[in-house]
Protein backbone atom coordinates (compact mmCIF):
# COMPACT_ATOMS: atom_id res chain seq x y z
CA UNK A 1 0.00 0.00 0.00
CA UNK A 2 1.41 3.38 -1.00
CA UNK A 3 2.26 5.72 1.85
CA UNK A 4 0.11 8.82 2.30
CA UNK A 5 1.52 11.98 0.74
CA UNK A 6 1.98 14.70 3.40
CA UNK A 7 -0.20 17.79 3.06
CA UNK A 8 2.97 19.94 3.14
CA UNK A 9 3.88 18.82 -0.39
CA UNK A 10 3.79 21.17 -3.37
CA UNK A 11 3.61 19.52 -6.78
CA UNK A 12 5.78 22.16 -8.48
CA UNK A 13 9.12 20.26 -8.15
CA UNK A 14 7.57 17.34 -10.10
CA UNK A 15 6.11 19.30 -13.02
CA UNK A 16 7.32 22.89 -13.07
CA UNK A 17 10.37 25.10 -12.99
CA UNK A 18 11.01 28.82 -13.25
CA UNK A 19 13.95 30.45 -15.01
CA UNK A 20 15.00 33.87 -13.82
CA UNK A 21 18.01 36.17 -13.89
CA UNK A 22 20.64 36.82 -11.26
CA UNK A 23 23.87 38.86 -11.19
CA UNK A 24 25.75 35.58 -11.62
CA UNK A 25 23.62 34.30 -14.51
CA UNK A 26 20.30 32.60 -15.19
CA UNK A 27 18.93 30.39 -12.43
CA UNK A 28 16.52 27.44 -12.24
CA UNK A 29 14.04 27.31 -9.36
CA UNK A 30 11.03 25.10 -8.55
CA UNK A 31 8.92 28.25 -8.75
CA UNK A 32 9.37 32.01 -8.73
CA UNK A 33 8.60 32.19 -5.00
CA UNK A 34 11.22 29.69 -3.84
CA UNK A 35 13.62 31.66 -1.64
CA UNK A 36 17.28 30.69 -1.81
CA UNK A 37 18.90 33.08 0.64
CA UNK A 38 22.45 33.05 1.96
CA UNK A 39 21.50 30.45 4.57
CA UNK A 40 19.90 28.09 2.05
CA UNK A 41 21.54 24.79 1.15
CA UNK A 42 20.64 25.61 -2.48
CA UNK A 43 22.53 28.88 -2.93
CA UNK A 44 25.09 27.30 -5.29
CA UNK A 45 22.87 24.70 -6.94
CA UNK A 46 20.39 27.26 -8.26
CA UNK A 47 22.69 27.95 -11.25
CA UNK A 48 22.23 24.40 -12.54
CA UNK A 49 20.71 24.23 -16.01
CA UNK A 50 17.12 22.95 -15.99
CA UNK A 51 17.89 19.52 -17.46
CA UNK A 52 20.29 18.88 -14.56
CA UNK A 53 18.31 20.61 -11.80
CA UNK A 54 15.14 18.56 -12.34
CA UNK A 55 16.92 15.20 -12.77
CA UNK A 56 17.47 12.60 -10.05
CA UNK A 57 21.00 13.99 -9.68
CA UNK A 58 19.91 17.64 -9.50
CA UNK A 59 18.94 19.71 -6.50
CA UNK A 60 15.17 19.41 -7.11
CA UNK A 61 15.46 15.82 -5.86
CA UNK A 62 16.52 17.06 -2.42
CA UNK A 63 13.46 19.33 -2.37
CA UNK A 64 11.14 16.51 -3.42
CA UNK A 65 12.45 14.13 -0.77
CA UNK A 66 12.20 16.72 2.01
CA UNK A 67 8.59 17.43 1.01
CA UNK A 68 7.72 13.72 0.91
CA UNK A 69 9.23 13.37 4.38
CA UNK A 70 6.69 15.92 5.63
CA UNK A 71 9.04 18.89 6.00
CA UNK A 72 7.47 22.34 5.72
CA UNK A 73 10.21 24.01 3.70
CA UNK A 74 11.31 27.44 4.93
CA UNK A 75 12.15 28.34 1.32
CA UNK A 76 8.39 28.20 0.63
CA UNK A 77 7.56 30.67 3.40
CA UNK A 78 5.64 33.07 1.13
CA UNK A 79 3.03 30.47 0.27
CA UNK A 80 2.71 29.36 3.91
CA UNK A 81 2.13 32.97 4.94
CA UNK A 82 -0.49 33.53 2.25
CA UNK A 83 -2.36 30.36 3.16
CA UNK A 84 -2.41 31.55 6.77
CA UNK A 85 -3.56 35.09 5.93
CA UNK A 86 -5.97 34.56 3.02
CA UNK A 87 -6.49 30.82 2.60
CA UNK A 88 -4.89 30.24 -0.79
CA UNK A 89 -1.48 30.42 -2.44
CA UNK A 90 0.49 29.42 -5.51
CA UNK A 91 1.17 26.06 -3.81
CA UNK A 92 -2.55 25.29 -3.78
CA UNK A 93 -2.82 26.34 -7.43
CA UNK A 94 0.01 23.96 -8.37
CA UNK A 95 -1.69 21.11 -6.50
CA UNK A 96 -4.89 21.70 -8.48
CA UNK A 97 -2.89 21.43 -11.70
CA UNK A 98 -0.94 18.33 -10.62
CA UNK A 99 -2.78 16.61 -7.74
CA UNK A 100 -0.52 15.20 -5.05
CA UNK A 101 -2.24 11.82 -5.42
CA UNK A 102 -0.20 11.42 -8.61
CA UNK A 103 3.07 11.88 -6.71
CA UNK A 104 5.15 9.20 -5.03
CA UNK A 105 8.76 8.41 -4.15
CA UNK A 106 9.25 7.05 -7.66
CA UNK A 107 7.45 9.74 -9.65
CA UNK A 108 9.83 11.26 -12.18
CA UNK A 109 9.84 14.86 -13.33
CA UNK A 110 7.60 15.66 -16.31
CA UNK A 111 7.51 19.28 -17.47
CA UNK A 112 3.94 20.54 -17.83
CA UNK A 113 4.24 24.08 -16.50
CA UNK A 114 7.04 26.55 -17.16
CA UNK A 115 7.80 30.08 -16.06
CA UNK A 116 10.49 31.85 -18.06
CA UNK A 117 12.09 35.28 -17.77
CA UNK A 118 13.23 36.66 -21.12
CA UNK A 119 15.89 39.13 -20.03
CA UNK A 120 15.55 42.59 -18.55
CA UNK A 121 14.83 44.61 -21.70
CA UNK A 122 12.16 47.09 -20.64
CA UNK A 123 10.89 50.58 -21.36
CA UNK A 124 9.99 51.44 -17.74
CA UNK A 125 12.05 51.97 -14.61
CA UNK A 126 9.59 51.09 -11.88
CA UNK A 127 10.58 52.35 -8.43
CA UNK A 128 10.01 48.93 -6.84
CA UNK A 129 11.98 47.10 -9.55
CA UNK A 130 15.73 46.60 -10.11
CA UNK A 131 18.24 46.29 -12.92
CA UNK A 132 17.90 42.49 -13.14
CA UNK A 133 14.25 43.02 -14.17
CA UNK A 134 14.48 46.32 -16.06
CA UNK A 135 17.28 47.61 -18.29
CA UNK A 136 15.94 51.15 -17.74
CA UNK A 137 17.04 51.04 -14.10
CA UNK A 138 20.59 51.75 -15.32
CA UNK A 139 19.47 55.14 -16.59
CA UNK A 140 17.52 55.85 -13.40
CA UNK A 141 20.42 54.83 -11.16
CA UNK A 142 22.99 56.84 -13.11
CA UNK A 143 20.89 60.00 -13.16
CA UNK A 144 19.14 59.88 -9.78
CA UNK A 145 21.37 57.95 -7.38
CA UNK A 146 24.93 58.46 -8.64
CA UNK A 147 24.81 62.33 -8.62
CA UNK A 148 23.53 62.19 -5.03
CA UNK A 149 26.19 59.68 -3.90
CA UNK A 150 23.52 57.07 -3.19
CA UNK A 151 24.51 53.41 -3.44
CA UNK A 152 21.86 50.71 -3.46
CA UNK A 153 22.80 47.11 -4.16
CA UNK A 154 19.15 46.05 -3.83
CA UNK A 155 18.37 47.73 -7.17
CA UNK A 156 21.80 47.60 -8.83
CA UNK A 157 24.00 44.77 -7.46
CA UNK A 158 27.77 45.20 -7.61
CA UNK A 159 28.06 42.92 -10.64
CA UNK A 160 26.03 45.45 -12.63
CA UNK A 161 28.32 48.38 -11.79
CA UNK A 162 31.17 49.79 -13.85
CA UNK A 163 34.46 50.58 -12.09
CA UNK A 164 33.36 54.23 -11.87
CA UNK A 165 30.26 53.26 -9.86
CA UNK A 166 27.80 53.80 -12.69
CA UNK A 167 25.31 51.09 -13.70
CA UNK A 168 25.98 49.06 -16.84
CA UNK A 169 23.50 49.93 -19.57
CA UNK A 170 23.70 46.75 -21.67
CA UNK A 171 20.43 44.75 -21.35
CA UNK A 172 20.47 41.10 -20.28
CA UNK A 173 19.54 38.76 -23.12
CA UNK A 174 17.98 35.37 -22.53
CA UNK A 175 20.31 32.43 -23.10
CA UNK A 176 18.26 30.09 -25.30
CA UNK A 177 20.79 27.30 -24.76
CA UNK A 178 19.63 27.21 -21.15
CA UNK A 179 16.67 25.10 -22.30
CA UNK A 180 18.77 22.57 -24.21
CA UNK A 181 17.78 19.00 -23.34
CA UNK A 182 14.36 20.09 -22.01
CA UNK A 183 11.33 18.39 -23.53
CA UNK A 184 8.68 21.03 -24.31
CA UNK A 185 6.32 18.56 -26.02
CA UNK A 186 3.95 18.09 -23.06
CA UNK A 187 3.79 21.67 -21.86
CA UNK A 188 0.27 22.84 -21.13
CA UNK A 189 1.00 26.20 -19.49
CA UNK A 190 3.79 28.76 -19.84
CA UNK A 191 4.12 31.97 -17.86
CA UNK A 192 6.15 34.57 -19.75
CA UNK A 193 7.91 37.42 -17.95
CA UNK A 194 10.41 40.20 -18.57
CA UNK A 195 11.56 42.94 -18.55
CA UNK A 196 8.73 43.67 -20.89
CA UNK A 197 8.05 40.42 -22.77
CA UNK A 198 6.29 42.16 -25.67
CA UNK A 199 9.60 43.93 -26.46
CA UNK A 200 12.08 41.08 -26.48
CA UNK A 201 12.87 39.01 -29.62
CA UNK A 202 13.93 36.12 -27.34
CA UNK A 203 10.27 35.61 -26.49
CA UNK A 204 9.47 35.03 -30.18
CA UNK A 205 12.42 32.63 -30.56
CA UNK A 206 11.06 30.61 -27.65
CA UNK A 207 7.58 30.47 -29.20
CA UNK A 208 9.15 29.17 -32.42
CA UNK A 209 10.77 26.37 -30.42
CA UNK A 210 7.61 25.66 -28.42
CA UNK A 211 5.40 25.39 -31.50
CA UNK A 212 7.92 23.07 -33.18
CA UNK A 213 8.18 20.69 -30.20
CA UNK A 214 4.62 20.72 -28.85
CA UNK A 215 2.53 17.58 -29.27
CA UNK A 216 -0.60 19.72 -29.26
CA UNK A 217 -0.36 23.54 -29.44
CA UNK A 218 -4.15 23.73 -29.03
CA UNK A 219 -3.71 22.45 -25.44
CA UNK A 220 -1.32 25.24 -24.43
CA UNK A 221 -2.18 28.18 -22.22
CA UNK A 222 0.17 31.17 -22.28
CA UNK A 223 0.19 33.64 -19.39
CA UNK A 224 1.91 37.00 -19.90
CA UNK A 225 2.84 39.55 -17.27
CA UNK A 226 3.13 42.87 -19.09
CA UNK A 227 3.22 46.54 -18.13
CA UNK A 228 0.59 47.19 -20.79
CA UNK A 229 2.59 49.79 -22.72
CA UNK A 230 3.49 47.50 -25.66
CA UNK A 231 1.60 45.18 -28.00
CA UNK A 232 2.90 41.96 -29.64
CA UNK A 233 3.92 41.39 -33.24
CA UNK A 234 1.61 39.78 -35.79
CA UNK A 235 3.72 36.59 -35.67
CA UNK A 236 2.99 36.24 -31.97
CA UNK A 237 -0.73 36.82 -32.54
CA UNK A 238 -0.75 34.13 -35.23
CA UNK A 239 0.76 31.69 -32.72
CA UNK A 240 -1.82 32.71 -30.12
CA UNK A 241 -4.64 31.80 -32.50
CA UNK A 242 -3.42 28.19 -32.50
CA UNK A 243 -3.40 27.85 -28.70
CA UNK A 244 -6.03 27.00 -26.14
CA UNK A 245 -5.98 30.23 -24.19
CA UNK A 246 -3.98 33.42 -23.77
CA UNK A 247 -4.04 35.22 -20.43
CA UNK A 248 -2.74 38.78 -20.22
CA UNK A 249 -1.93 39.96 -16.71
CA UNK A 250 -1.47 43.72 -16.69
CA UNK A 251 0.98 44.95 -14.05
CA UNK A 252 -0.86 48.06 -12.90
CA UNK A 253 -0.12 49.40 -9.43
CA UNK A 254 -2.43 52.39 -9.18
CA UNK A 255 -5.01 54.44 -10.99
CA UNK A 256 -3.77 57.19 -13.32
CA UNK A 257 -1.00 59.33 -11.87
CA UNK A 258 -0.33 56.84 -9.08
CA UNK A 259 0.65 54.17 -11.61
CA UNK A 260 2.70 56.71 -13.57
CA UNK A 261 4.56 57.64 -10.38
CA UNK A 262 5.51 54.11 -9.35
CA UNK A 263 6.03 52.90 -12.93
CA UNK A 264 8.25 55.67 -14.31
CA UNK A 265 7.77 56.45 -18.03
CA UNK A 266 4.36 54.79 -18.19
CA UNK A 267 1.38 56.76 -19.49
CA UNK A 268 -2.05 55.86 -18.17
CA UNK A 269 -3.97 56.63 -21.34
CA UNK A 270 -1.55 54.54 -23.42
CA UNK A 271 -2.21 51.54 -21.16
CA UNK A 272 -5.99 51.99 -21.39
CA UNK A 273 -5.83 52.20 -25.19
CA UNK A 274 -3.68 49.05 -25.37
CA UNK A 275 -6.15 47.15 -23.17
CA UNK A 276 -8.86 48.14 -25.65
CA UNK A 277 -6.63 46.93 -28.50
CA UNK A 278 -6.17 43.51 -26.86
CA UNK A 279 -9.91 43.21 -26.24
CA UNK A 280 -10.60 43.67 -29.96
CA UNK A 281 -8.24 40.90 -31.17
CA UNK A 282 -11.11 38.44 -31.44
CA UNK A 283 -9.24 35.46 -29.96
CA UNK A 284 -9.61 33.44 -26.76
CA UNK A 285 -8.04 36.08 -24.57
CA UNK A 286 -8.54 36.64 -20.86
CA UNK A 287 -7.27 39.79 -19.18
CA UNK A 288 -6.82 40.69 -15.55
CA UNK A 289 -4.72 43.01 -13.36
CA UNK A 290 -2.01 42.28 -10.82
CA UNK A 291 -0.97 45.10 -8.51
CA UNK A 292 2.13 45.44 -6.33
CA UNK A 293 1.31 47.48 -3.24
CA UNK A 294 3.96 49.78 -1.81
CA UNK A 295 4.25 52.86 0.37
CA UNK A 296 3.57 54.82 -2.81
CA UNK A 297 0.40 53.12 -4.06
CA UNK A 298 -1.44 51.92 -0.97
CA UNK A 299 -3.14 55.27 -0.38
CA UNK A 300 -5.07 55.13 -3.65
CA UNK A 301 -5.83 51.41 -3.80
CA UNK A 302 -9.61 51.89 -3.61
CA UNK A 303 -9.59 54.07 -6.72
CA UNK A 304 -7.75 51.35 -8.65
CA UNK A 305 -10.22 48.75 -7.38
CA UNK A 306 -13.14 50.91 -8.47
CA UNK A 307 -11.67 51.33 -11.96
CA UNK A 308 -10.97 47.58 -12.21
CA UNK A 309 -14.51 46.64 -11.17
CA UNK A 310 -16.21 49.16 -13.46
CA UNK A 311 -14.24 50.54 -16.42
CA UNK A 312 -11.81 47.63 -16.88
CA UNK A 313 -14.62 45.08 -16.83
CA UNK A 314 -16.44 47.06 -19.51
CA UNK A 315 -13.36 47.32 -21.73
CA UNK A 316 -12.55 43.59 -21.62
CA UNK A 317 -16.21 42.51 -21.68
CA UNK A 318 -15.75 40.49 -18.51
CA UNK A 319 -16.50 37.57 -18.38
CA UNK A 320 -17.92 36.93 -21.87
CA UNK A 321 -14.47 37.26 -23.50
CA UNK A 322 -13.49 33.97 -21.86
CA UNK A 323 -15.60 31.81 -24.21
CA UNK A 324 -16.98 29.46 -21.60
CA UNK A 325 -13.78 29.27 -19.57
CA UNK A 326 -14.91 31.82 -17.01
CA UNK A 327 -14.18 30.96 -13.40
CA UNK A 328 -16.63 32.92 -11.20
CA UNK A 329 -13.97 33.04 -8.47
CA UNK A 330 -11.41 34.62 -10.79
CA UNK A 331 -10.77 38.21 -9.75
CA UNK A 332 -10.18 41.14 -12.06
CA UNK A 333 -7.54 42.42 -9.64
CA UNK A 334 -5.07 40.58 -7.40
CA UNK A 335 -2.43 41.95 -5.05
CA UNK A 336 1.07 41.33 -3.85
CA UNK A 337 3.48 43.45 -1.81
CA UNK A 338 6.82 45.08 -2.46
CA UNK A 339 9.46 43.37 -0.34
CA UNK A 340 12.52 44.49 -2.28
CA UNK A 341 13.73 47.19 -2.13
CA UNK A 342 12.87 47.05 1.56
CA UNK A 343 12.41 50.83 1.82
CA UNK A 344 9.15 50.54 -0.18
CA UNK A 345 7.66 47.78 1.99
CA UNK A 346 4.48 48.73 3.88
CA UNK A 347 5.89 47.21 7.06
CA UNK A 348 8.53 49.91 7.59
CA UNK A 349 6.05 52.72 8.34
CA UNK A 350 5.86 54.35 11.79
CA UNK A 351 3.15 52.85 14.00
CA UNK A 352 0.90 55.92 13.89
CA UNK A 353 1.03 55.97 10.10
CA UNK A 354 0.21 52.24 9.98
CA UNK A 355 -2.87 52.92 12.08
CA UNK A 356 -3.99 55.62 9.65
CA UNK A 357 -3.37 53.29 6.74
CA UNK A 358 -5.34 50.48 8.42
CA UNK A 359 -8.27 52.84 8.92
CA UNK A 360 -8.12 53.81 5.27
CA UNK A 361 -7.96 50.19 4.10
CA UNK A 362 -10.93 49.22 6.25
CA UNK A 363 -12.93 52.13 4.79
CA UNK A 364 -12.30 51.12 1.17
CA UNK A 365 -15.58 50.46 -0.66
CA UNK A 366 -14.17 48.22 -3.39
CA UNK A 367 -11.91 45.96 -1.31
CA UNK A 368 -13.41 42.73 -0.02
CA UNK A 369 -13.10 41.73 3.63
CA UNK A 370 -10.47 39.01 3.02
CA UNK A 371 -8.23 41.32 1.01
CA UNK A 372 -8.48 44.05 3.63
CA UNK A 373 -7.32 41.62 6.31
CA UNK A 374 -4.58 40.32 4.01
CA UNK A 375 -3.18 43.84 3.47
CA UNK A 376 -3.38 44.87 7.12
CA UNK A 377 -1.80 41.58 8.27
CA UNK A 378 1.14 42.14 5.94
CA UNK A 379 1.57 45.74 7.03
CA UNK A 380 1.76 44.70 10.67
CA UNK A 381 3.98 41.65 10.08
CA UNK A 382 7.14 43.66 10.85
CA UNK A 383 7.93 46.70 12.95
CA UNK A 384 8.86 50.26 11.98
CA UNK A 385 12.38 50.44 10.59
CA UNK A 386 14.00 53.84 11.04
CA UNK A 387 16.87 53.22 8.62
CA UNK A 388 14.59 52.01 5.85
CA UNK A 389 12.22 54.91 6.50
CA UNK A 390 15.07 57.40 6.07
CA UNK A 391 16.27 55.53 2.96
CA UNK A 392 12.77 55.79 1.53
CA UNK A 393 12.73 59.57 1.77
CA UNK A 394 16.29 60.03 0.53
CA UNK A 395 15.76 57.82 -2.51
CA UNK A 396 12.30 59.05 -3.47
CA UNK A 397 13.60 62.62 -3.23
CA UNK A 398 16.55 61.81 -5.48
CA UNK A 399 14.34 60.06 -8.04
CA UNK A 400 11.74 62.85 -7.96
CA UNK A 401 14.43 65.42 -8.69
CA UNK A 402 15.42 63.53 -11.86
CA UNK A 403 11.93 62.57 -13.04
CA UNK A 404 10.33 65.90 -12.05
CA UNK A 405 7.65 64.08 -10.09
CA UNK A 406 6.43 64.81 -6.56
CA UNK A 407 5.62 62.17 -3.95
CA UNK A 408 3.17 64.49 -2.21
CA UNK A 409 1.01 64.56 -5.33
CA UNK A 410 0.09 60.89 -4.97
CA UNK A 411 0.69 60.18 -1.25
CA UNK A 412 0.30 63.41 0.77
CA UNK A 413 -0.46 61.27 3.85
CA UNK A 414 3.27 60.56 4.17
CA UNK A 415 4.48 64.17 4.36
CA UNK A 416 3.73 64.62 8.05
CA UNK A 417 6.12 61.77 8.84
CA UNK A 418 9.07 62.95 6.79
CA UNK A 419 12.26 62.52 8.93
Amino acid sequence: MASKIPDTVCSAPWSHFAISSHPDGFITMPCCRFRMGSDSRFRNDKFQKPNHAVSKDGYFEDIRQRMLAGEKLSECEKCWREERDRGYSMRKTMIKQTPIEKISQNTSFELKYLEVFFGNLCNLSCRMCDITQSSQWANLYNNAFVPNNIQDTSVVPDDFLETNGRAKTQPISFDNTFLEGIDLSKLTEVKILGGEPMMTPDHVTFLDQLMFQSNDPSAIKLVYHTNGTKIPTQKVIDYWKQMKKIEIVFSIDGYGKTNEYQRINSQWQNIVENIKWYSNLGINLHMRIHSVLSLLTIWNVDKLCEWAETEFKKIVNWPTNMNGLFNPQMKTLTFDFVSKPSYLDLTIMPLELKEKCSNYINSCRFLDYTTKNFIVAHMNSNSYNKKNWEDFWNKMTAIDKFTKQNLSDIAPQLEEYRP
